[in-house]
């Protein structure tokens, strides 16, 4: 493991190409001098290979003192060693190890603990087996911005579609953005740490498509749970979900940016191109809409029809002087009137209906006596005799006294009697059955019928005598 300890973060000002002269000079150098020349520590990607490449680990190991660090633009260099001493530590025992972040360009000379001098450097680790007492290495890492990396659902996301209330398979695809970053020396010197840690690990190389890779699983792990919350919270249908994408892709590059930083990575972009569902699913939801839809306009036609029935029966019952209550009561007596198992029944109704409907005690009398002469058939309803009336209404003949008529339910008591005889009269008789007095009072002027009560004619104004 590595100590979070963090020795130096260093800026270059000198240029790339004279710094290679210099070190070349050196190497290039012979005799005595070659046995204490430096090291030369750096990355240059010569094939598209090495430069897909996010982390290289520089080959050789173990550098002699004062060897030369030169970090490119757009890299950062990370040097760890063990050089520090200090005592053991309670758990592990082990030396802590350093580590030291530089941000191109620069050029940096390393103090590793290694002798310059080759002959007692190679003496030195004959005592310990060839290997070096003072451990180091050194990794490059390319800070270059990655955009357009692919991201997409591996399988669908079963979601209830809010809007249709059916089970659809959700798919997303889109497109997300990553770099490390190397601006804030302070910054980087922790980004570049957490992704030697969380990500590369002991890995010599890791490549742009491995770390695609790993940051695919990372979005798969949220965005299926965020996308399914949000068509169900919002009631989002997928049907409609097109028009939401720029508000889906803020809100995941919101929840994703805390995740990539957690792995030493900046989230620079975060979109969805498309969210969609299998062709047959959509065929699924367009016959549950048809069908939706079919159900609707029938219903509609079923209203528009009743409506029309309405309204021709309210004109009728206008025309021919009756209203809907009055109707239903014509109805409830009739049908009492031919079912003789019912009479009892239909009496209380008759009851109920002639004080609920306002009819008053005529109606539930009416219905009593019919109720009485269906119960009782042994007294014959007797023939129309010749003091016999008959229903002003419907026209059926009747038995004297009779005070509603069985076949329509008509009143026949106008509570009128003849001004000559004093027999009960008719609704709406113009001569007396008994005597044959007109009843009709007529204007001795015009001849126009007046009522009776009134004091002047309608028609010419002739004063009426009381």
């Amino acid at each position: 493991m590595y100590s979070s300890k963090i020795r130096n973060v260093r800026f270059g000002g000198e240029t790339m190409a004279g710094i290679e002269n210099e070190i070349t000079g050196r190497r290039r150098r012979g005799g005595i001098i070659s046995h204490v020349a430096v090291d030369v520590i750096k990355w240059e990607p010569a094939t598209s290979e090495e430069s897909a490449l996010i982390v290289h680990k520089f080959e050789k190991e173990d550098f002699p003192n004062g060897s030369q660090l030169i970090v490119a633009p757009s890299q950062i260099a990370v040097f760890i060693n063990n050089l520090a001493e200090e005592r053991a530590r309670e758990s592990s025992g082990a030396n802590p190890t350093a580590v030291s972040v530089f941000l191109g360009p620069c050029r940096i000379k390393l103090e590793t603990g290694e002798t310059r001098i080759a002959p007692f450097r190679n003496l030195a680790r004959e005592f310990t087996g060839g290997e070096s007492a003072y451990h180091s290495s050194v990794y490059f890492i390319n800070t270059t911005y990655m955009n357009e990396l692919n991201w997409g659902t591996q399988a669908p996301i079963l979601v209830v579609d809010p809007a249709e209330e059916v089970n659809v398979h959700v798919r997303a695809f889109g497109l997300f953005g990553v770099h490390i970053e190397h601006l804030d020396a302070s910054a980087a010197s922790i980004q570049a740490e957490k992704f030697l840690r969380r990500v590369v690990g002991t890995r010599a190389d890791y490549t742009r498509n491995e770390l695609v890779q790993f940051m695919r699983a990372k979005i798969l792990e949220r965005v299926p749970d965020l996308l399914a919350n949000k068509m169900v919270n919002d009631r989002i249908g997928i049907l409609s979900i097109s028009t939401h994408l720029s508000e889906f892709s803020a809100q995941v590059h919101q929840e994703l940016t805390g995740t990539f930083d957690d792995f030493g990575l900046t989230l620079d972009n975060f979109s969805f191109h498309s969210i969609n569902v299998p062709e047959e699913d959509l065929a699924e939801i367009n016959a549950l809409k048809v069908q939706r839809k079919k159900a609707q306009l029938e219903a509609q036609g079923n209203a528009m029809k009743m409506d029309i029935e309405s309204e021709a029966r309210a004109r009728m019952r206008q025309r021919e002087g009756y209203t809907y209550q009055q109707e239903q009561t014509f109805n409830v007596m009739q049908a009492a009137a031919s079912n003789e198992g019912m009479a009892s029944t239909f009496t209380g109704a008759g009851m109920g209906l002639g004080v609920g409907m306002g009819m008053g005690r005529i109606f539930g009398n009416g219905l009593n006596q019919m109720a009485d002469n269906v119960m009782n058939p042994a007294p014959a309803t007797p023939a129309p005799s010749a003091a016999g009336t008959v229903c002003p209404a419907c026209h059926t003949p009747l038995p004297e006294g009779a005070k509603f008529c069985f076949n329509c339910g008509a009143s026949l008591d106008s509570g009128r009697v003849c001004p000559v005889c004093g027999n009960k009269l008719m609704p709406g008789a113009k001569f007396c059955m008994n005597c044959g007095a007109k009843l009709e009072k007529v204007c001795p002027q015009c001849g126009k019928p007046v009522q009776e009560g009134t004091k002047f004619c309608m028609n010419c104004g002739f004063k009426l005598e009381a």
